[in-house]
């Protein structure tokens, strides 16, 4: 009867404990990612124009098809996170052009229409860079032109 009023007590134990770890755990992960946002939006925030300038990679317009077959007409502003980042950009513009047809290209007209269209794009675009990239990384895609004939 103690054995089992002990064997008890510690698996209620071992539970509370469990379950506070894992609460835990999801509180710090729900509440990280808006800090380390805000932090990215205060970094950009605070760039000057002329350092904007300076990290900033603008495309020549990209012309391709959609996954539906429409056309589509794009151009594209890449903010590096400093002057060295820009520059290894440059040096890979043909994997940059290749990441954003390959991007454009496996999106429909409707998952790309509006503001949260064209900011899924940039993400999409941004994040794949981010993975070309040896060293440092892409702050942003800006949208500078688009047209899209369906």
């Amino acid at each position: 009867m103690a054995n089992s009023r002990l064997l008890s007590i510690t698996l209620i134990i071992l539970m509370s404990i469990t379950l506070i770890v894992v609460v835990s755990f999801i509180l710090w992960q729900t509440y990280k990612k808006p800090e380390s946002a805000m932090q990215i939006q205060q970094v950009e925030a605070k760039v000057s124009a002329e350092e904007f300038e300076k990290a900033t990679l603008e495309t020549e317009e990209i012309r391709t098809n959609l996954l539906t077959g429409d056309l589509i007409l794009a151009k594209f502003a890449i903010q590096a996170q400093n002057e060295k980042t820009k520059h290894e950009l440059e040096l890979r513009k043909p994997q940059v052009i290749h990441i954003i047809l390959k991007t454009l290209s496996s999106m429909k007209p409707e998952e790309i229409q509006g503001p949260a269209g064209m900011k899924k794009v940039e993400e999409a675009i941004k994040k794949e860079l981010n993975q070309l990239l040896e060293e440092g990384k892409v702050v942003n895609v800006i949208t500078t032109h688009r047209i899209v004939d369906v």
